[in-house]
């Protein structure tokens, strides 16, 4: 499962737009200007670099540590006996464009948390409209999901603690017979949409009693909880 926001994607373009600037301003620069192919070769290759990740409030951070590029560069021209200052500009161009990358990436984050917030079930789900549910376990009962009840539910269900241990404690030890397991999440909550433009590809889990929602999202897994079932009362598929 990927996840990409539009404000990632928005923060990458600007990204590249800043560095073709530069790229140009500094092309603009030069006397005797060589082909415009080969300063883009140039930049590109600036980019190659060993960097450091880390993983900062979800999001994966590359610091670049060494320009692998730019002495790839340096040896190359050093061989063939070519001008090395005419192209050296674009090549480090291309390593420290790597931090304007970095600098977007630490800018979408606080905005991709504010508008799409984790621990609201509105950013995982936005439309119902062609929403139903999917029994994946046999000992699933039959039910329909009450659309207009989700849809009042969506903004008062809180997140509650996922009690992985306790679940399975209480699945297996209650259970001498390993045929007769009842699943504690024996539905998918299906064809429900996202956040606009949020990027969010997560699959849903409703509980055995209509009263959970286990949410299984690219950056982890999210428990929300209500005081009443979604599914319809008296009726069944």
């Amino acid at each position: 499962m990927g996840y990409t926001s539009t404000i990632t994607v928005i923060a990458n373009i600007l990204a590249w737009f800043v560095i073709v600037m530069l790229v140009y301003l500094n092309y603009k620069k030069l006397q005797e200007k060589p082909k415009l192919w080969k300063v883009a070769l140039i930049v590109f290759i600036g980019m190659i670099a060993f960097s450091y990740n880390w993983n900062f409030r979800d999001t994966v951070i590359r610091l670049p540590i060494l320009p692998l590029g730019v002495w790839i560069v340096i040896i190359v021209f050093r061989i063939r006996g070519k001008e090395w200052q005419v192209y050296r500009r674009f090549a480090w161009l291309g390593f420290f464009s790597l931090f304007i990358f970095l600098l977007m990436t630490l800018l979408a984050i606080p905005l991709n948390k504010a508008f799409y917030p984790k621990d609201e079930l509105s950013t995982y789900i936005a439309n119902v409209e062609n929403a139903s549910i999917i029994k994946t376990h046999p000992s699933a009962k039959e039910q329909t999901l009450d659309k207009n009840h989700l849809i009042n539910q969506i903004g008062s269900m809180k997140r509650k603690t996922i009690a992985s241990d306790q679940w399975y404690q209480e699945i297996t030890m209650n259970t001498a017979d390993t045929n007769n397991i009842k699943e504690r999440f024996p539905y998918l909550l299906a064809d429900v949409l996202p956040k606009r433009w949020s990027g969010i590809d997560a699959i849903i889990y409703v509980e055995k009693d209509g009263k959970g929602l286990l949410i299984t999202a690219p950056k982890g897994q999210y428990y929300f909880r209500s005081d009443d079932s979604l599914f319809r009362e008296g009726v069944h598929d």
